[in-house]
């Protein structure tokens, strides 16, 4: 029998092949539903995600196998997002949308990115994230926004980060664009998240459902407290012992080697050096309509004690009852740092009507907090440097690892769901290195 370890997006998906090639498997899941943090809260008429979640297609082969869910249940949405910062509101990317900002802040934008047009680094692994922001946009692009902003989310200087992760996430603009977003000429579909998809009847779990429709065989609550490497065995929270021929493990990559037995001694503490940031997601509900036009904004300056924050009621009016609003709102923190709901709550509160986006008359009527620990997986030169090793001693021992957190990296739902197919179309493939057929 194959095991995977994780009913998210990368477990349901590589689920699938194996349902569809006729191999014995089963999902070990230690919640109660699937879905991982693609899960979807329900309160009241409220309809919350586990954050924001929205599906962004860039690939032909995730496109054609969710075309059926696409059709049936979701709406194809234009993004509308914006950035705060000096007082105003203006389009995202900040890059290339300065208009309206300060004279001198879109002065330094330009001159900065003409600096360095022209000199882009290319692929260079040794840069760190923060030269190669300045070196792609610049020293005004890096100082208000690009800096403060990850820094921000991040939680890290950023000279410490690598930047191998950024070539599909960071939109990259041209000189014209840059130009045209600094003297108020729109520039349209810039990013990967230009377009999206989300379900017209609310939450984002609709996507893991679909994934699971053709998917029988899973234990939920069923806590992983243990993996022989060298017997091939996971052992579960209530006693049970499950022999494998192969294993998906979507389970955080440090979590995954801290349980498991047969690793090299140079592996045993690595873990310990893998970061990430949690998420503190605090959701509102509020009685009154239309509180704001977008989708979502980026909030880059210190002052304002959250990175951003989403409409869920505008990306379909049935996230919300009738005459109502509601709210995302997400604040970073080091992974394992405690936090005040209260203060967050307050402070939160405060800055959003400092910002106009609520009124102080406002009632909120529903407070719905989600924590995620971990949420964001930092790229550094260790992670980079080790994480091959690793992965070929773990194939070697069956074990394929897919998702988020499987092979602790940074990716979209979509890449969940194409590492999860990969790896069992490997497990299902007669001469895949390292594992059994």
């Amino acid at each position: 029998m194959d095991l995977i370890l994780g009913a998210g997006l990368a477990g349901l998906s590589a689920a699938r092949i194996l349902t569809a090639s006729g191999r014995p498997y089963r999902i070990l899941e230690r919640e109660a539903e699937i879905g991982g943090l693609c899960r979807s809260i329900r309160r009241d008429g409220f309809v919350f995600d586990l954050t924001g979640h929205l599906l962004h297609l860039r690939t032909d082969r995730v496109r054609e196998a969710l075309d059926p869910l696409i059709r049936e249940k979701c709406t194809p949405i234009d993004r509308k997002s914006f950035v705060y910062s000096k007082g105003v509101f203006t389009d995202f990317p900040f890059q290339a949308n300065t208009h309206g900002l300060p004279p001198e802040v879109i002065r330094d934008c330009l001159l900065g990115f003409l600096a360095v047009h022209g000199k882009a680094p290319g692929k260079d692994a040794d840069l760190s994230f923060r030269q190669w922001i300045l070196k792609v946009f610049g020293s005004g692009i890096a100082e208000h926004f690009m800096i403060p902003f990850n820094e921000k989310l991040w939680c890290a200087d950023l000279e410490t980060l690598s930047s191998e992760w950024v070539s599909w996430s960071i939109p990259q603009p041209t000189l014209e664009e840059v130009v045209n977003g600094a003297v108020g000429i729109p520039n349209r579909r810039l990013g990967y998240n230009s377009r999206f998809f989300y379900p017209r009847n609310a939450g984002i779990d609709h996507l893991p459902k679909f994934l699971a429709r053709p998917v029988d065989q899973i234990s939920l609550d069923t806590t992983v407290t243990g993996v022989d490497l060298d017997r091939r065995v996971v052992t579960t929270g209530d006693g049970s012992r499950f022999e494998y021929r192969n294993l998906i493990n979507t389970l955080p990559l440090g979590k995954f080697l801290e349980m498991s037995r047969g690793l090299p001694e140079e592996f045993r503490e690595v873990r310990k050096g893998f970061r990430s940031v949690q998420v503190i997601n605090l959701n509102l509900g509020v009685e009154r309509e239309s509180i704001f036009s977008g989708h979502w904004i980026y909030f880059p300056e210190k002052q304002i004690p959250f990175y951003r924050v989403g409409f869920p009621a505008n990306f379909t009016d049935r996230a919300v009852p009738r005459g109502c609003s509601s709210l995302y709102i997400e604040f970073s923190r080091p992974s394992g740092a405690g936090f005040d709901r209260q203060e967050m709550l307050d402070t939160a509160r405060r800055a959003l009507e400092a910002t106009g986006i609520l009124r102080s008359d406002d009632r909120i009527c529903l407070v719905e907090w989600v924590h995620i620990d971990p949420a964001y997986v930092l790229h550094d030169p260790f992670r980079r440097e080790r994480l091959p090793r690793i992965f070929k001693f773990l194939e070697r021992q069956g074990v394929l690892s897919a998702g988020r957190f499987g092979t602790w990296g940074y990716g979209s739902m979509e890449d969940a769901i194409r590492e999860g197919t990969e790896a069992s179309e490997k497990i299902c493939a007669p001469v895949a290195a390292g594992v059994r057929a």
